[in-house]
């Protein structure tokens, strides 16, 4: 399956869009957490660990094969979002993809 594409959105022709406050009541924390849990689950993990650094910010390790080290919460969400792409496949994470991370 082809990767999605992120494109300019079409003019809306009325100089503005609209948006929503669906979800803002909720902190990032804890939708960074909530990402991580739904992607982890859908690669079959059933733990991820979390630990508080010495400045005050969380990092998590996944606890999988491939996974070997503590991480942010956005580096954790790419990890695992990227084996998810790719079919959920082991020690993949690394590879480019459409950005060209890696």
């Amino acid at each position: 399956m082809a990767l999605a594409k992120i494109v300019k959105a079409p003019s809306t022709g009325r100089g503005y869009f609209i948006t929503t406050t669906k979800n803002t009541a909720i902190s990032q924390r804890e939708t960074l957490e909530e990402v991580i849990v739904n992607l982890a689950t859908a690669l079959g993990v059933e733990v991820i660990h979390k630990q508080l650094g010495s400045r005050g910010a969380f990092f998590y390790e996944v606890q999988a094969s491939g996974f070997t080290s503590f991480q942010s919460a956005s580096n954790t969400i790419l990890e695992l979002s990227r084996r998810l792409a790719k079919g959920g496949e082991p020690n993949n994470s690394s590879q480019p993809t459409a950005f060209g991370g890696g």
